[in-house]
């Protein structure tokens, strides 16, 4: 049974390859479609040229966040919802800077608790390190 149903798949995919392949040299496809599917096959085949990277932010302007965000998120007596927020929000700016100057973490990768608590102090002492923050936050 299943070998009928894969000669029926075949003739139907083979059929509709030939019926689009008609169209499109006797004119039943619309213009803009045949102009477009001509644009995209030359892109493929001539290769597209290569972006750059999009560019990062300068490093001072992440220090500055770094320091901005480590004041409020080292603060005592924050609700929890307050507390969550600064902490994703201080996480990012650790990520950004660690990876702006090519240091290795784990930052955005493990989840909430101690060993994450352990990894954002190892970051943060790196990041003193550079010159990124003042002092041991």
């Amino acid at each position: 049974m299943s070998g009928v149903l894969e000669a029926v798949a075949s003739l139907l995919l083979i059929a509709m390859v030939l019926k689009i392949i008609l169209a499109a040299l006797l004119g039943g496809l619309y213009e803009w479609r045949s102009w477009r599917l001509l644009v995209r096959l030359g892109r493929r085949v001539l290769g597209r040229p290569e972006t750059e990277a999009p560019p990062t932010r300068p490093i001072e302007q992440i220090a500055a966040d770094v320091r901005r965000i480590s004041v409020r998120y080292h603060q005592d007596g924050m609700r929890f919802a307050q507390y969550e927020g600064r902490r994703q929000a201080y996480d990012r700016v650790l990520a950004e800077a660690a990876d702006t100057l090519d240091i290795p973490h784990l930052v955005g990768v493990l989840p909430p608790g101690a060993e994450l608590d352990r990894e954002r102090l190892r970051v943060e002492t790196l990041l003193v390190d550079a010159g990124v923050l003042p002092h041991a936050a």
